[in-house]
């Protein structure tokens, strides 16, 4: 996000809500960009300005929920109680901890993307149960073998055993998950943004003005399709036009259906 682009959206913020932009929500996707609008806006202003809500995407979600994104630490240890209590394993809590990360993301990017978790799971224990592991690298085998400690190379009847134990209760287990944080107030991120996409709520600002944004993941973009929909959002997009052009450069995908499905106020210079 170069600082051009951002001297040109604050000046069209200026010149089509003038100097009070107090019932503005400006979202970026960090933190940082936000300092930078600030200057330019103060430096463009011909008048005392009422400066917009500076936010990220990430706060946004949060702020629209009533559950906590839990540390994640704190995330792993109840994901090994949800693992113990439905497998019945007695994995210790250090052995588990790589893997939990693991599973973690993994139910992490479920949620951001919206996915059907029961037919994801499905699908998965539809894979795994398969007749061998001969599928697996050597070095699959291997992080395996870390986890499922107690076995000898020669037992790999007994590594497919434990494994698919595992995958065959992956729903269980994140279902059991999800509800023990929730009983607790709490969430890992994805958990909660699907939470806040699936809940519709109301949005207290005139406008939220979307700035700088590649790639999406599923929850955000329909939080945004949510409040175009609306009328409530404008979007502000520095793609390089020799970007969508060229074939071979695979971001041009979501560059082009971001382009579609929200139309920018910021049309890219002329060269």
């Amino acid at each position: 996000m170069n600082n051009t682009f951002l001297e040109a959206v604050a000046k069209d913020l200026l010149q089509k809500y003038g100097s009070n932009l107090s019932r503005i929500a400006v979202v970026f996707p960090n933190k940082r960009a936000s300092l930078f609008m600030n200057e330019y806006l103060a430096r463009l202003s011909d008048a005392p300005l009422w400066s917009p809500c500076y936010t990220t995407i990430s706060d946004l979600f949060r702020e629209k929920s009533e559950l906590m994104v839990a540390d994640p630490i704190k995330l792993v240890c109840d994901l090994y109680r949800s693992y113990t209590e439905i497998t019945g394993k007695d994995e210790t809590l250090d052995r588990f901890y790589g893997w939990g990360q693991l599973l973690l993301a993994d139910f992490d990017d479920i949620d951001k993307n919206m996915a059907d978790s029961h037919k994801v799971f499905a699908n998965l224990r539809d894979i795994h149960e398969l007749d061998d592991i001969d599928y697996l690298s050597p070095e699959q085998k291997n992080i395996l073998k870390s986890f499922f400690h107690n076995f000898a190379d020669d037992h790999l009847s007994k590594l497919k055993e434990r494994f698919l134990s595992l995958w065959c209760n992956l729903e269980e287990i994140y279902c059991d998950f999800n509800q023990r944080l929730a009983a607790q107030g709490l969430a890992y991120e994805g958990a909660l943004y699907r939470r806040v996409v699936e809940a519709q709520a109301d949005y207290e600002f005139d406008k939220y003005v979307f700035v700088g944004f590649n790639a999406l993941t599923e929850s955000e973009r329909q939080l945004l399709i949510l409040l175009r929909d609306r009328g409530c959002a404008d979007f502000y997009f520095d793609y390089e036009n020799p970007c969508l052009s060229d074939p071979q450069n695979r971001a041009s995908l979501f560059m082009k259906d971001n382009l579609q499905l929200f139309q920018s106020r910021y049309v890219i210079p002329a060269n």
